[in-house]
């Protein structure tokens, strides 16, 4: 039985065991009609039927594998009971109630994954089927044998991003002609768990500008090559798979390269620990031109504006009554002064915070800019 890296392991018993064995030879993608995650789709198939998918895909990417692919799942009827031995592995995904909704931006990725893994796994060839037998991919309403008489499942909006999006997508990964999805490591699943590192979170399923800041240095440092789509805000495990990439290539191994970020490994990559502290230039600027004409005391964005007075105190530039998140004139006087200290002179010295200056203050003081 084959189980895929990448995939929550819910194994269904006893269809794991006793049902007959196949030879993989086609890719079929269903839509659930509910808005389920793996896990409810596993309990469903546990609880509610007799019949199963492979495969669970979630609205978020997740995806759960509840039978190996060597092994007949129910749920793509004449396509797992042919006489050869050959069969379909299935791929459930999450919908609304009437299977119309399109698949979201991380369950096209989840599924290209996937489906390119099934491809090298089982040597599934990357084409539309052309017929209810041929080995190749497709989707449940393309042939009635594929159902019992016929199906509406997936809409109609899934069944163009087949065409359009995720078979071509799959294509290019398996031709060389994309960013193609390296070999998971043998027999081991990505790390599942969360570490918090200077105040933020990291690992699957962590959520932040901290965790796509990760991702982008991981593709500029050249381990990018898990990804489907470009890094986001959400861990998954593509994420893991390239920082343990990432891990390795720093010499780590064993369990301090499970892909999982460790302190000192984080400000390598990034060169410093990103801070949960974090300061809009925007809004701190915005605070400097309105808040010394304003009556005292008026804030405007008082929080980050708050960071920044008590940086500037710290630094000797503020007296600390003056910390209190209205960005006045006394505030852009200490600015203007600590602007001087770097060098600065003339209009490049007028108390307005600038990237360059603002970002120095973070460094120092622990906070990250943002904009």
């Amino acid at each position: 039985m084959a189980w895929y890296p990448g995939a929550e392991k819910l194994e269904l018993q006893p269809e794991s065991d006793a049902q007959p064995a196949i030879v993989p030879t086609q890719v079929i993608f269903h839509s659930i009609a509910a808005p389920w995650t793996p896990r409810r789709m596993y309990e469903y198939w546990r609880d509610s039927t007799n019949l199963e998918s492979h495969f669970g895909v979630g609205y978020d990417g997740q995806v759960g594998q509840f039978i190996g692919t060597q092994t007949r799942a129910d749920a793509n009827m004449l396509a797992n009971r042919r006489a050869d031995g050959t069969g379909a592995v299935s791929v459930e995904s999450a919908s609304n109630d009437q299977h119309t909704d399109p698949w979201t931006d991380a369950q096209v990725a989840a599924l290209v994954a996937l489906g390119l893994w099934l491809h090298r796994q089982h040597g599934i060839p990357v084409r539309v089927c052309r017929t209810a037998e041929d080995p190749g991919y497709g989707y449940h309403r393309l042939f009635p044998d594929w159902s019992d008489g016929g199906t509406a499942c997936p809409g109609d909006a899934r069944v163009r991003q087949f065409h359009e999006v995720v078979l071509p997508r799959i294509a290019a990964g398996a031709n060389g002609t994309g960013t193609p999805l390296p070999p998971p490591p043998p027999d081991t699943a990505p790390a599942r768990y969360r570490v918090t590192v200077n105040g933020l979170e990291y690992g699957y399923g962590a959520h932040g500008p901290q965790v796509r800041e990760v991702g982008e240095a991981l593709v500029a440092a050249g381990h990018g090559s898990y990804y489907t789509v470009g890094p986001d805000e959400d861990w998954r495990d593509a994420d893991t798979l390239n920082y343990q990439e990432y891990q390795r290539s720093l010499g780590y191994s064993g369990t301090a390269a499970d892909g999982v970020p460790g302190e000192e490994s984080l400000r390598r990559l990034l060169g410093r620990l990103p801070s949960p502290r974090r300061v809009s230039l925007a809004h701190v600027v915005a605070a400097a031109r309105t808040d010394p004409g304003a009556e005292q005391g008026h804030q405007t964005y008082g929080g980050e504006v708050r960071i920044v007075e008590q940086a500037l105190a710290d630094e000797g530039f503020l007296e600390p009554r003056w910390v209190d998140g209205s960005l006045g004139s006394r505030t852009v006087q200490a600015y203007a002064a600590f602007q001087r200290s770097l060098g600065y002179t003339g209009q490049d010295a007028n108390g307005i915070p600038g990237q360059r200056s603002l970002r120095e203050l973070g460094l120092r003081r622990g906070f990250d800019v943002t904009d």
